[in-house]
């Protein structure tokens, strides 16, 4: 990756990744869950905003899982007649898909 020298060094690197040949094809989603950080630093050199894109996704899916596992403690509260804890507790109103369109935009189909 010392060869990422410039914006098109990058494009070309990147559309080596998504289609290598021998038949095998990646979907960009792939690319995002194993990018190294010197390649995705390179990318967001060129594209800030991508920075922001990633890490807004990186704390969703930290909240989705903090979400999955306040409900399988819920689910094991309920199981076994706990009906005390934390698990009970009231928590905070979660983000709603119209809270992101507000703070991120309507989806598009570029």
């Amino acid at each position: 990756m010392n060869d990422l020298h410039t914006e098109e060094d990058v494009r070309g690197f990147l559309r080596l990744c998504l289609d290598p040949g021998r038949g095998v094809e990646r979907a960009p989603l792939q690319l995002t869950k194993v990018m190294p950080q010197a390649l995705r630093d390179a990318v967001e050199q060129y594209v800030p905003q991508l920075a922001e894109l990633r890490e807004a996704a990186e704390l969703q899916e930290e909240q989705g899982r903090m979400a999955r596992q306040r409900y399988a403690d819920e689910l094991a509260a309920f199981i076994h007649g706990d009906e005390a804890g934390p698990a009970r507790m009231p928590h905070p109103r979660s983000p709603t898909r119209t809270d992101s369109v507000r703070q991120w935009g309507a989806p598009s189909c570029r």
